[in-house]
């Protein structure tokens, strides 16, 4: 095997290494989505690997079964410079790269690493050439995970399993509203949503029907715009309906005597629909003016 050697200090790239063979010369980048987290939401890092090499390049893991290696692997510490176990191994399908040509893959580490407890995480990819072919490290990359302030819990029963589950409601940075649900006999979370940002001077109107299930109306960005978040008992989200005031009366969840709840004072409004109106009116406004003879 051609020796590597570093190219870069340690403190720049995080022990990066190329190979000095230009057949197998490649560039791993990754990227977070973002740099804070609320406790155990989707974590996603994106590795980006760009062939440098003048020719396609086959990527792949090897081996079999429990030894098999993938080509794609992560190396993550925590605030105290703990290295990370992973939970699980993934194995990325095969993957040609064409010469000067880039591929991106999304993970989501919190499947991979307990990375769900408050704290800072560092890491980085590593991509793994086969046959021997050299080990390439990207940048590190920094991230913090942290707890919202809470606004709402109730614990209610789930119908499919019988078992117990607790709502959790809470704010992040003043504004990004979150759903935990917790499986109350083991204390794990079974999922985290982000609803969307919010105004929090105007507090969301929780509650649960008959069903169990969570509904969250909140306020957007825009004063006039409501949305409303629903999500089951056994973590599922059902998604997110918008409302805009009627007449001048602001949405608000009513409950009927069967448990039933449904947004009163409100007018359905699709912001995706919207969107696409005021694109057209902008590209009819962009007609050149007519010229008269």
């Amino acid at each position: 095997m051609i020796p590597c050697r570093r190219i870069l200090p340690l403190v720049v790239v995080l022990g990066a290494l190329v190979c000095t063979s230009v057949e197998a010369q490649i560039r791993v980048e990754l990227r977070m989505s973002k740099r804070q987290y609320v406790a155990h939401e989707p974590v996603l890092a994106t590795v980006t690997v760009t062939n440098h090499a003048g020719r396609a390049l086959l990527l792949r893991s090897e081996g079999a079964g429990r030894g098999t290696i993938p080509w794609i692997d992560f190396a993550m510490k925590d605030s105290r410079g703990t290295t990370l176990s992973p939970r699980t191994t993934v194995l990325f399908k095969s993957v040609s790269i064409p010469a000067g040509r880039s591929i991106s893959k999304t993970v989501d580490l919190t499947g991979l690493y307990r990375v769900t407890e408050m704290g800072n995480y560092r890491g980085h990819a590593v991509v793994r050439m086969p046959g021997g072919g050299g080990i390439f490290n990207s940048n590190s990359a920094h991230f913090t995970v942290t707890k919202g302030r809470n606004l709402f819990t109730q614990r209610v029963g789930d119908p499919a399993s019988r078992n117990v589950r607790e709502y959790r409601v809470s704010v992040f940075n003043a504004k990004e509203l979150y759903v935990h649900v917790v499986d109350v006999r083991t204390g794990r979370t079974l999922q985290a949503f982000r609803l969307g940002e919010t105004l929090t001077f105007n507090k969301p109107k929780i509650s649960v029907d008959r069903s169990n299930n969570l509904h969250v109306l909140y306020m957007t960005k825009r004063h006039d715009v409501y949305g409303l978040g629903r999500v089951s008992p056994d973590g599922k989200y059902l998604g997110t309906e918008f409302f805009k005031r009627a007449s001048g009366t602001k949405p608000s969840l009513q409950t009927f005597p069967n448990g039933e709840i449904v947004v009163a004072g409100g007018i359905p409004y699709d912001p995706k629909a919207e969107r696409q109106h005021r694109a057209q009116i902008r590209r009819l406004s962009e007609r050149p003016a007519l010229t008269y003879r």
